[in-house]
């Protein structure tokens, strides 16, 4: 409290055209600090919280549009498989293989029944093989249910005994 006094004893000890002065300066340090401590931080957050938003929103947006592609592919991608349905599982699997360049690989193939087949392949590329069966289940609805693979005397190259199965 002796301070505050001793503010007052001052402040009233100066002229008329002091005490103005040190009520400006005064109002101009308070509006400063106002200005710096409440506006600006809450004008800065609104700032990134709009940027933050419109982030979102145009994730959002290309979200949207991946998920309707997506769909359009999955629709797409049925109807490849549905087109096929009918053939037995054998004859894709040896048209698939052939146009994959596996036919000379193909030892064994026995159909197990119209949606199933065994396959034996020997000295294969282990990389064309598992392109194989990727178009097998895209195309086909056709995925594998067991398969054994052996690593073949060539580098890169398996021996493969696989139950294929349609979905």
């Amino acid at each position: 409290m002796k301070q505050l006094e001793d503010i007052q004893h001052w402040y009233h000890g100066l002229q008329q055209r002091e005490r103005q002065l040190v009520l400006a300066a005064s109002a101009v340090i308070v509006t400063t600090l106002l200005y710096l401590t409440i506006w600006e931080p809450i004008h800065k957050g609104v700032e990134v919280q709009t940027q933050k938003y419109q982030t979102q929103i145009d994730i959002l947006d290309w979200m949207q549009a991946a998920a309707t592609e997506v769909r359009t592919l999955q629709a797409s991608g049925a109807a490849k498989r549905q087109t096929n349905s009918s053939q037995p599982v054998s004859l894709l699997v040896e048209k698939s293989a052939a146009t994959a360049g596996l036919k000379p690989y193909l030892r064994k193939l026995e159909s197990t029944s119209d949606k199933g087949a065994r396959v034996t392949i020997d000295d294969a590329s282990f990389d064309q093989v598992l392109l194989w069966l990727s178009t097998l289940q895209t195309q086909y609805g056709i995925s594998v249910s067991s398969a054994n693979f052996d690593r073949a005397d060539k580098a890169g190259a398996i021996n493969a005994r696989m139950t294929l199965d349609r979905d």
